[in-house]
């Protein structure tokens, strides 16, 4: 490799410094979404449940039993990764596993006190979301549907991608 001169370094294409301006778009939005991501983790660690256990019941909170198979399609994990973590909750006495009439496959619902968990977890994690908007003020409704819209481009622009 040839050294590096001034002269050679001069011709050699180098990352230019963008005016604030510029990174408002992207950037901009990628920096915030990262920050409310932090903030997220933070509120995470601090739930009641794990982010396995709370996975798990949000997926099966809505009253239909599901088997292994069903809920790695749902959440989108290896049926080895939802076995063991639907073990973890079964011994913690947040799911049930049972065998339902005309079925082979064994099914999975939420017990009272994975419920009654799930449903204190949400309350705490949504009166952060409420403590958000709340800091919006009447602008909340215009900040949701804008959140609505950016959310459903963004995930078509990395679907296509």
């Amino acid at each position: 490799m040839p050294p590096v001169t001034p002269s050679s370094a001069a011709s050699t294409p180098t990352a230019r410094p963008r005016p604030a301006d510029e990174l408002s778009g992207g950037r901009r939005a990628a920096g915030l979404l990262f920050r409310l991501d932090v903030h997220r983790r933070l509120a995470e660690h601090r739930s009641p449940l794990g982010t396995a256990d709370g996975r798990l019941l949000w997926l099966l909170s809505d009253g239909r039993a599901r088997t292994l198979r069903e809920i790695a399609e749902a959440l989108r994990l290896e049926q080895s990764t939802v076995n063991r973590q639907v073990n973890g909750a079964l011994a913690a006495g947040l799911l049930r596993r049972f065998t339902a009439p005309g079925r082979s496959a064994r099914l999975l619902e939420p017990t009272e006190e994975g419920l009654a968990r799930f449903e204190d977890a949400t309350s705490q994690a949504l009166g952060g979301y409420a403590d958000g908007l709340a800091a919006l003020g009447d602008d909340a409704g215009v900040f949701l549907e804008l959140l609505g819209r950016f959310t459903e481009a963004y995930g078509e622009a990395v679907r296509e991608g």
